[in-house]
């Protein structure tokens, strides 16, 4: 029974996706530079990386609708120029939900060069803070549960894989504590393998 039950499945989505001009989808990973940046002049950020994982889906050719499901390791470190030793780290895993409107440059039967830009939601899972000689010490609670963002960047198709390159800029605001602004800005690399 549970045999017919996958086969059922797998003809509904071939079938659905035979409706659907142009669609494709699958799994993505890759790595992610990310730094926390304050709006105050004595603090000192420093990028981190890390890794993500998730899927994606893709409507179109020429122009398209990217529509991804990420979970991201948010990662950056800062430090305050006058108190010495003085360190936070921040660590903040997220679901990410970029949509993103692309078009492609160059199209071959080979491969194709694409580029993309659009929002992205990020819902916090997890958020762990360490601090050593600050004064003005913010916890997870500290960390609002959801930001956004803008992402933009380029991409090449080969045959059933697709590199993105992205840059991300942080809109929203990520601390609650009015006496810290935290934006978190990104670039990621990743590879993904089209498997519809």
């Amino acid at each position: 029974m549970k045999n017919y039950l996958i086969a059922i499945l797998v003809l509904f989505t071939f079938s659905a996706t035979a409706q659907v001009p142009y669609f494709t989808i699958g799994p993505k990973a890759g790595a992610s530079f990310s730094k926390f940046s304050a709006d105050e002049d004595q603090i000192k950020e420093e990028m981190k990386s890390s890794l993500h994982f998730g899927a994606f889906a893709r409507i179109g050719d020429k122009v398209y609708l990217q529509p991804e499901l990420l979970f991201m390791n948010r990662k950056g470190d800062l430090s305050q120029t006058a108190v010495a030793g003085s360190t936070k780290s921040l660590h903040i895993k997220t679901l990410d939900i970029p949509v993103l409107l692309g078009g492609k440059l160059i199209d071959t039967d080979l491969f194709n060069v694409r580029v993309m830009a659009g929002p992205v939601a990020s819902l916090a899972l997890n958020k762990d803070i360490n601090s050593e000689n600050w004064d003005n010490t913010i916890t997870g609670k500290d960390i609002r549960a959801a930001n956004w963002g803008v992402q933009t960047g380029a991409g090449v198709d080969l045959q059933m894989f697709t590199l993105d390159l992205r840059y991300e800029f942080g809109i929203s605001d990520y601390s609650k504590d009015e006496g810290l602004t935290l934006k978190n800005n990104m670039f990621t690399v990743s590879l993904g393998w089209k498997i519809l």
